[in-house]
């Protein structure tokens, strides 16, 4: 009995056995802030490029700069402006994929752009590069097969397009400045 009683009245290593049972869910949370953060830090950066590298569209500068015959060139090197614009490498050039649309009015805009992660896959299959022409509306986008770093259970809500895998989208839809 004695030894029960000195037993309960001991506070030594409470602390610790408390500390490891908070520790990890405060740390499965902690990190799933971080990656959530990471997350969208990167889209953001995402916007910010395509919004402008897209003004080399908007301003028909981009007739000049992408002058191949080849549609594919001419978005591989609108995807390298692109890159180029995000700081510190956020953006993985070989996981962009870049689709530039054009379209007679904004309602047709708005109606012929799909989802590019419906159904859990990333599909890019009608992806092309249309070079924009004086007072045509215009749609970019721009999509990142953007890598979860965390595989645990806060990311598996995150991830659309497979198991640690999320497809980052950024548009943006504008009417071409009326250029010579």
């Amino acid at each position: 009995m004695r030894l029960m009683g000195r037993f309960r009245r001991a506070q030594d290593g409470a602390a610790a056995i408390e500390f490891g049972i908070v520790a990890l869910p405060f740390f499965a949370f902690l990190f799933a802030i971080i990656e959530t953060a990471l997350m969208f830090w990167t889209n953001q950066v995402l916007e910010e490029s395509l919004s402008q590298a897209s003004r080399l569209l908007l301003t028909g500068q981009s007739k000049n700069r992408y002058t191949s015959t080849n549609p594919a060139l001419n978005a591989q090197a609108f995807r390298n402006d692109i890159c180029a614009l995000a700081p510190m490498g956020l953006i993985d050039c070989s996981k962009l994929f870049v689709d530039i649309k054009i379209y007679t009015n904004f309602t047709d805009a708005r109606n012929g752009t799909t989802n590019p992660a419906a159904g859990g896959v990333l599909n890019t299959n009608g992806f092309s590069y249309n070079q924009p022409q004086p007072d045509q509306i215009v749609v970019a986008r721009a999509v990142l097969d953007y890598r979860l770093f965390l595989t645990a259970w806060p990311s598996t809500s995150l991830a659309n397009i497979g198991a640690g895998h999320r497809a980052l989208v950024a548009t943006t839809t504008f009417r071409a400045e009326p250029f010579t």
